[in-house]
């Protein structure tokens, strides 16, 4: 028993080694993501009404403080609006995106500077906003928006030029996306890190192995004799009487168990926004179907490895229904039972 624990234990490092390496990795970016978060969160945001055009950072936290020059708006979308401010202290134009209370404050704030400037009100709004976020460039949609904007508004080429900012302080962009990001990945990789150190140290590589030999009343000393006789492969073993399935679960096999092995090919076409490919990711596997109708499968390297396994298996179960064909499928889907007769059939003598 010990030494076919010592067996088992050896191939699970093979799936729970790289499991906890990619916990740790999706740890390590989680605590990146939430330092960098805190890190910005406790230095103290810039007030943008300090600096001119030239001394903005794109890229950089700023925050507008009691702020009511909300002239306009010129897009939206479902989430947020766009709103034309003017910055009075370097004298441009500039954008700025507002979502929730913001945007419903901003909204009566712009009403009330109409007013003004229709001449129905003495003054500007004397509501204010204070607002953080991070000055970005604008994209291609929001630039051209905001250029009809001051098109329409009788701004000249040459005076849009001088007097637009094309950047908008992004109030969406903040931080929240750092902390759910890194809140994200920290979680899953301490539940990765959990579930494989867990499974790893706790024997969960090898329950249901033990399980399904002690229901087959077989010795573990023959069981691991054969798997000192098997041939491995990617994630399983061929022996002379069963095949051993590794990963964070291991799963035996018994050929008397078995009704259809055959190999399967898939192909994972990758494209850029649905419609550009950008590669392909092909997968090959080796499924077993058993008595009970239900598929297992294995992973190998390619499709040469896959003929092996088959043939290898063939050699020591030949009257297992091998190899892939539309009938075969066809068979399988309509008179599974007539399968399994058959198959039943072939061993008699083995």
């Amino acid at each position: 028993m010990e030494e076919l624990n010592k067996k088992l234990k050896s191939k699970a490092r093979g799936t729970y080694i790289p499991l906890i390496i990619v916990a740790i990795i999706l740890l390590a970016g989680g605590g990146l993501l939430l330092g960098a978060a805190f890190a910005t969160a406790s230095s103290e945001y810039r007030e943008m009404s300090d600096y001119s055009e030239y001394q903005l950072q794109t890229g950089d936290y700023y925050k507008l403080s009691d702020y009511n020059m909300v002239i306009d708006s010129f897009a939206e979308d479902s989430d947020g609006e766009y709103f034309v401010i003017y910055r009075n202290w370097d004298e441009k134009w500039m954008a700025l995106y507002l979502k929730g209370a913001d945007k419903t404050k901003a909204e009566a704030i712009m009403e009330e500077n109409w007013a003004y400037l229709d001449g129905t009100s003495d003054s500007f709004s004397s509501q204010t906003i204070s607002v953080k976020g991070r000055l970005r460039k604008m994209d291609s949609d929001e630039e051209d928006f905001f250029r009809q904007w001051m098109e329409s508004g009788g701004w000249s080429a040459e005076e849009i030029v001088s007097e637009a900012d094309f950047r908008t302080l992004d109030t969406s962009d903040s931080l929240t996306g750092m902390y759910v990001m890194g809140g994200i990945l920290a979680a899953i990789g301490l539940g990765l890190l959990i579930f494989s150190i867990r499974g790893f140290f706790g024997g969960g590589y090898q329950k249901k192995v033990m399980a399904r030999i002690q229901e087959k009343g077989i010795s573990p000393e023959r069981i691991s004799y054969d798997l000192s006789n098997g041939t491995n492969y990617k994630n399983l073993t061929v022996t002379p009487s069963f095949v051993l399935l590794s990963g964070t679960s291991a799963e035996i096999l018994f050929y008397d168990e078995l009704v259809w092995v055959y190999g399967q090919t898939h192909t994972t076409v990758h494209k850029l926004y649905g419609i550009i490919p950008t590669g392909k990711t092909v997968t090959h596997n080796v499924l077993f179907v058993d008595r009970d109708n239900k598929t297992h499968t294995g992973s190998c390297k390619n499709e040469e490895e896959s003929g092996q396994i088959i043939t290898q298996i063939n050699t020591f179960a030949p009257y297992l229904v091998t190899g892939y064909s539309e009938e075969i499928a066809q068979l399988a889907q309509g008179d599974f039972a007539g399968m399994v007769r058959y198959v039943d059939e072939k061993r008699t003598g083995f």
